[in-house]
């Protein structure tokens, strides 16, 4: 299988669309997509993501990061370009178990409640990254899919097919840093399913969570609508 982004300026570019739901329904296309940086789109990434709607960016990364590489979006007219840094969870954790702590750190962490707000009130599609697209992006993508009653296997699924997406820049990341137990920045399934107990252990509901983090079941609502036929 050939995997490809979305965008031809981005590794990681993918949508949460033609998702099955515990319900019977499917996930809408153009509504939520979950990118690493696009740090230098193109024309015809600008006019396909136009075109499909995706005008809102929500960029995740610590500023640091967006110093080193910015999110040339964030510059582009007909985008609203939004920077929620999210420093928790954000280094390479000391071991594979250590992946859902982090995990949970993430989606427990400051700015959580500003991204899970937008990706509920934006007025059209969102676009939300962060440099990968694997792991603070990950998380916001298993919550949401969650929301909407996806099934855990197709969760976990969505999560582990970026070590596809990604091979080039984790095989350079490895060569660069080879004292990194692969395993870690690989996009494991043990992860995913790691931060789901954890999560359910800790919450129970994506209902309850969502209050945890000062949000309201009207932003459930707004998401599950959006997303499910």
């Amino acid at each position: 299988m050939v995997y490809k982004s979305i965008l031809s300026s981005s590794y990681n570019t993918r949508e949460l669309g033609g998702f099955k739901t515990a319900d019977g329904s499917i996930t809408k296309n153009n509504v939520y997509w979950r990118s690493d940086v696009p740090s230098q789109p193109a024309a015809g990434d600008i006019e396909k993501l136009l075109s499909a709607h995706i005008t809102t960016i929500i960029d995740m990364r610590t500023q640091w990061e967006v110093e080193k590489n910015p999110d040339m979006l964030s510059e582009t007219a007909g985008f609203e370009y939004l920077h929620f840094p999210i420093t928790e969870g954000s280094g390479v954790p000391e071991s594979l178990e250590a992946v859902p702590l982090s995990y949970m750190e993430i989606a427990t962490a400051e700015n959580m409640p500003k991204v899970m707000r937008t990706i509920a009130e934006a007025s059209e599609g969102v676009l939300f990254h962060c440099t990968a697209g694997k792991d603070r992006t990950g998380v916001v993508s298993a919550i949401i899919l969650m929301t909407c009653g996806a099934y855990r296997e197709d969760i976990v699924n969505d999560y582990v097919v970026s070590r596809e997406y990604n091979h080039k820049r984790l095989a350079a990341f490895l060569e660069a840093h080879p004292e990194v137990d692969r395993n870690i920045v690989l996009a494991n399934e043990k992860s995913m399913n790691g931060f789901i107990d954890l999560f359910t252990e800790r919450f129970g509901t994506v209902e309850n969570y969502f209050e945890a983090i000062g949000l309201s079941i009207d932003h459930i609502e707004r998401i599950r609508s959006r997303l499910i036929k």
